[in-house]
């Protein structure tokens, strides 16, 4: 029973204090409130980091009754308290994986009006409700989510450095402000580090067109590609030829598989090469210029510390096109454009 309660509750429960990086603090700092409120205050382990930054204030609520809180559900509302800023860390939880976990009928109150497939992002509209500032420890996710009140958002810090003891999921700090602003406005980190503001990194994403015949997961396809970087840094995210990747293709490709994938594009065979070629510095442009940041962040990292990333098939298409237009030499101008 604790252990379905903790699947439906979407606890993780913080034990390390490597989310509170100087620029985090700073802010929390900067807000002049008086009282630290976390509504899914778990085993409180924010609420004692932000009683260590001088709030004498402290107010904790939780869902789970055997927990030191007053019970709520903050899931459904919560309380607004003067002067506060909320410190937490949300349940997480998709309905996806509720279903597949078999708890979706007990989720079902909170998705059922909801535009969110996670709760974590339910969690932050009603946070956002009640409070101005707002200190989440949420999904790294969340920066490719179609979150609405991105707006709001003051930063963005992604964390290498796992805070918990009892989940690998990749996680940001997302610190608000409640001011409408430009996503050009927002900082992101990494880690200690500023690495540009949301709203370029959110100008450099590529989209495809499909006006090329591209099929993934064809096991008559001449083109392999790694998907996900492996935790060695040697192997990290890749095209070439299916011969030099080392994978049963035969046995390992699915219409499901999203690891490693056989691409058939129609590119003549003097050309490959080139293509190939195009294909990586296209995929090594964007980890460059974002930070991997526009990239799936994938659990765990490599044996150097980097985030491991995932490249999915959308980005992947979109590469493809614009390496084969430019193998072919084919002139397109801003078609890549986000707009």
């Amino acid at each position: 029973m604790e252990k379905k309660k903790k699947v439906i509750y979407g606890q993780f429960f913080t034990k390390e204090d490597v989310w509170l990086k100087e620029h985090v603090k700073e802010f929390i700092l900067s807000t002049g409130t008086s009282v630290a409120y976390d509504p899914f205050a778990g085993a409180g382990d924010l609420l004692n980091a932000a009683e260590k930054l001088g709030y004498k204030k402290l107010k904790g609520l939780d869902i789970d009754e055997k927990l030191a809180w007053d019970v709520n559900d903050s899931l459904l509302h919560i309380p607004t308290i003067d002067n506060a800023i909320i410190i937490t860390n949300p349940p997480y939880i998709s309905n996806y994986s509720a279903a597949r976990k078999g708890v979706a009928s007990d989720l079902q109150k909170y998705f059922q009006d909801s535009v969110y497939d996670d709760v974590y992002l339910i969690a932050l509209d009603k946070m956002l409700e009640a409070e101005e500032y707002v200190v989440a420890i949420i999904p790294e996710t969340f920066i490719n989510s179609n979150y609405k009140n991105k707006n709001r958002l003051h930063s963005i810090t992604i964390l290498e450095d796992n805070p918990f003891t009892d989940t690998d999921t990749p996680v940001i700090v997302a610190c608000f402000d409640g001011k409408n602003k430009k996503l050009e406005d927002v900082n992101v980190y990494k880690n200690d580090v500023y690495i540009n503001n949301l709203g370029n990194i959110e100008k450099m994403r590529l989209y495809p067109h499909k006006d090329v015949d591209i099929i993934f997961n064809d096991r008559n396809g001449w083109l392999g590609v790694r998907c996900v970087d492996s935790t060695n840094p040697k192997n990290m995210l890749k095209f070439d030829f299916k011969e030099n990747i080392d994978y049963d293709w035969n046995n390992g490709i699915k219409v499901s598989s999203r690891l490693l994938t056989l691409v058939n594009i129609d590119v003549v065979d003097d050309r490959k090469p080139e293509f190939i070629t195009e294909c990586n510095r296209i995929l090594n442009d964007i980890r460059d210029t974002t930070d991997d940041v526009i990239l799936s962040p994938f659990k765990g990292n490599m044996k150097n510390g980097r985030r491991r990333r995932r490249l999915d098939f959308l980005t992947c298409r979109a590469i493809l096109e614009k390496a084969y237009y430019k193998t072919n030499g084919i002139k397109i101008g801003d078609l890549f454009d986000a707009n």
